[in-house]
């Protein structure tokens, strides 16, 4: 489990500022360097942006900066890397004019150094902080949150999101409650993220909510069109774009904008059909250098340029690692410090959907054990009710009559393979071929097996919830 908020993406190590200010000193004189060692910070990319030039030009005016700022407190310090490296002089040349012996020349070089390295390091903590709290201030951002079970797919959409090439586009999917907007939120507030990009843009499409102590809440917002969205990146990315222009002119200012240098755009619950398949098309014109980062219950594997990560429910041992968690910040010994038999009893129910657990342990607080695992079991009462249908009805209406079928049927083909399904469900076989990629798309089934033999299941909770709620929802209920 780990924390991930924004002291976190600000800390650079010193050791790094003090190689990377000498390596930026001794290419003061280069002609055409190819980078800069200090490209990577914030003030760099600031610093070229209020005064054009190349690389060695913003970063000597950059050291030239520092260096000022140093010698109001170390006057010896920043004379010394002034003469020795602005001006050029050989060390001894510097030692005699500063009355010290070469070696201890080299010693006050390296404590120079270092405390540049310092001064730096602040003034870029200090710059990466104001811009994180712009970045909330500016969007829909979430607050951040302790994560459980999730650094194999914070690597891995990472790495897609910083690599400089292909995918243009990132997707997280994954059934509703299952984690993917905090995942989202934590990859912002990971080391190296800001820093691949000029800025960033978070994109709310939710059009409801369920909290696990309030319920379900709808909200009054329309659904993400491309005229809303060019409107929304533009008031958070390019502030001096008029809004007397019209759509087609304000989409000309956002493909420039994006494209002239990478941006990140985050469009968190992408859930509906004509959400995604509308915006799709744009944001694949909008694309590249810029990133665009997804979150949907809708699986979007069948696009060939769209990285997908579907993401999976915790396993039994995160499960109960969540379970301590959150009863411990809830003040819950009883529940946190249960033996695991009873806490491993919750996963054999609820799987290992994180809002779910958390409805749990909430409810934990005033009912046994038994008693809220009874209620999930039974869909009783009106938050449980509110759960699943945050979580499956829009996904379950969705769905034909074969593959409301195939889903019902699901608790009994568990991890079996294709021929398993048929001969449960009972479908024709072109229904059923036709039901399967309805399913997987909409995050209700999970492929798994070989190439040689796929095998089907579906998270515990969907089992709990087609055992129950889902046979109110049919048309013959």
């Amino acid at each position: 489990m780990s924390r991930l908020n924004k002291e976190v993406m600000v800390d650079i190590p010193s050791s790094k500022f003090q190689t990377d200010i000498y390596e930026a000193l001794k290419t003061w004189h280069k002609a055409n360097p190819e980078a800069s060692p200090l490209a990577h910070l914030q003030l760099f990319r600031e610093a070229g942006l209020e005064q054009a030039g190349n690389a060695r030009e913003i970063t000597n005016r950059l050291l030239f900066k520092a260096i000022a700022a140093l010698e109001v407190e170390h006057e010896l310090e920043a004379k010394l890397l002034r003469k020795r490296f602005l001006d050029g002089l050989a060390m001894h040349v510097v030692a005699n004019q500063l009355n010290m012996s070469e070696a201890n020349a080299y010693r006050k070089q390296k404590e120079a150094i270092e405390q540049l390295a310092r001064l730096l390091q602040a003034e870029e903590m200090a710059v990466r902080g104001k811009r994180w709290r712009a970045l909330e201030a500016r969007s829909e951002l979430p607050a951040p949150t302790d994560l459980i079970g999730v650094d194999t797919p914070l690597r891995h959409v990472g790495e897609a999101l910083t690599a400089p090439q292909p995918p243009w586009l990132v997707c997280i999917d994954g059934l509703g409650g299952i984690g993917k907007t905090a995942l989202a939120n934590a990859l912002l507030r990971q080391p190296g993220i800001l820093d691949c990009f000029v800025d960033i843009a978070w994109v709310s499409a939710k059009q409801q909510h369920f909290l696990p102590a309030t319920g379900l809440a709808h909200i009054p917002a329309p659904v993400l069109q491309v005229d809303t969205l060019a409107d929304l990146l533009l008031e958070q990315l390019g502030g001096n774009v008029s809004p007397a222009l019209s759509p087609a002119q304000k989409m000309i200012a956002l493909t420039e904008l994006l494209k002239q240098a990478p941006y990140l755009v985050v469009i968190d619950n992408l859930e509906t059909a004509v959400d995604y398949q509308a915006l799709l098309p744009t944001l694949h014109k909008l694309a590249q250098p810029s990133k665009f980062l997804l979150t949907t219950r809708h699986s979007l594997r069948a696009h060939s340029d769209v990285f997908s990560l579907s993401l999976p429910e915790l396993s039994p041992a995160d499960t109960i690692r969540l379970l301590r968690h959150e009863a411990e910040g809830r003040g819950l010994a009883e529940v946190s410090r249960a033996p695991e038999a009873q806490l491993k009893s919750i996963h054999s129910v609820v799987g290992g959907n994180p809002l779910a657990l958390k409805l749990v342990v909430g409810q934990m607080a005033v009912l046994s054990l038994p008693q809220v695992l009874d209620n999930l079991q039974q869909a009783r009462g009106k938050t449980i009710d509110e759960l699943y249908t945050f979580i499956y009805w829009q996904a379950w209406h969705m769905l034909p009559p074969a593959g409301q079928k195939a889903l019902l049927m699901m608790p009994l083909a568990q991890d079996g393979a294709l021929a398993q399904l048929a001969a449960v469900t009972q479908l024709d076989p072109v229904e059923l071929g036709q039901a399967l990629p309805r399913l997987v798309e909409l995050s209700l089934l999970q492929v798994g097996g070989t190439l040689a033999e796929r095998r089907y299941t579906i998270h515990r909770l969907t089992e709990t919830f087609l055992l129950n709620e889902a046979i109110k929802w049919t048309p013959s209920a």
